[in-house]
């Protein structure tokens, strides 16, 4: 005979059956280290080196990110045997994110840097604030940040130079409070290939010996095409503009850089989604259908009495 009929939808049969929805995932540690340089002979000799290393980690509601970059860059002109420095710079960056929601968050950034050229000897920067993450999925993540910046600056000997005619020293240090806005941007082209941007702009709320509050604005931009093994080749520029730089240097420095970029992490990869049961019958997701049964055969007619 046919099977008995059961039931298209059946309930669960226990706390056991009951849908299990994980938490989704944000541990994740990222580690990025680039370099690059140039290096020509002949009638002028010059040598640029650049690097750059970043680590990025989240356990939680917790995110650390430790940077730091340097460019160094030497030239000579013959006949002179002797080189000269044209760009020595380094800077370190130490960032804390305490993550209320998953989109909001606020952070503290300890930055310290050097720049032979700009007359700095050291400066430090400290800046608290909160980051909006505006929008984020695999392909591109837009955010805004806003807050507060403090500014350390001691300066060399070539920062501390009067412009003609004064002639008395500028002061060895100086101090400036700022509001801090921050954009960012990021956009996965496909897996090969990587853009990201920022703007920054700071707003001193003091006034300089010009009598006027001094405006800077900072500018990052990387394109990174994926090559193999965790390597890329990136191109960046960089650009940095003072308003009221130290008398007589220049208001913006840009540097344009190649470098050889090595990535690792250890996020997990996206799991894939199973296609979802058909509607007209629940279970062929998880149960193959029960195979056709033959019919019973009719039973055979009775014989007519023998009456030979």
């Amino acid at each position: 005979p046919p099977p008995d009929a059961k039931a298209l939808v059946a309930g669960p049969k226990g706390p056991a059956d009951a849908p299990k929805i994980e938490a989704p995932k944000t541990d994740e540690t990222n580690v990025n280290v680039s370099a690059g340089g140039l290096i020509t002979t002949g009638n002028s000799k010059t040598v640029a080196l650049t690097m750059n290393g970043l680590f990025d980690m989240r356990r939680g509601n917790n995110g650390l990110l430790v940077g730091l970059i340097g460019n160094y860059g030497e030239s000579t002109i013959a006949p002179a045997t002797e080189g000269k420095a044209t760009a020595q710079n380094l800077q370190g960056k130490l960032r804390y994110d305490r993550y209320f929601l998953d989109n909001l968050s606020g952070f503290l950034i300890a930055t310290g840097r050097h720049d032979k050229f700009q007359g700095i000897a050291f400066r430090l920067n400290l800046d608290p604030g909160v980051k909006l993450i505006a929008y984020k999925d695999e392909a591109q993540a837009f955010w805004a940040e806003a807050g507060y910046d403090f500014q350390f600056d001691a300066r060399n000997d070539a920062g501390r130079a009067p412009t003609p005619p004064a002639t008395e020293l500028l002061a060895a240090t100086r101090t400036d409070h700022s509001g801090r806005a921050f954009v960012g941007y990021r956009r996965n082209f496909n897996s090969a290939v990587t853009f990201s941007t920022g703007l920054e702009l700071l707003q001193s709320f003091v006034k300089t010996d010009l009598g006027s509050a001094d405006t800077r604005v900072n500018f990052d931009a990387n394109v990174a095409a994926k090559l193999d093994f965790g390597f890329s080749l990136g191109v960046g520029f960089n650009a940095r503009y003072d308003r009221l730089p130290i008398p007589g240097r220049n208001q913006l420095d840009t540097s344009t850089t190649l470098s050889l970029i090595y990535a690792w992490s250890d996020a997990a990869p996206k799991k894939k989604e199973e296609p979802p049961p058909c509607p007209e019958c629940p279970s062929c997701a998880t149960k193959e259908p029960a195979p056709a049964q033959a019919p019973a055969p009719a039973p055979e007619a009775p014989k007519a009495p023998d009456t030979a």
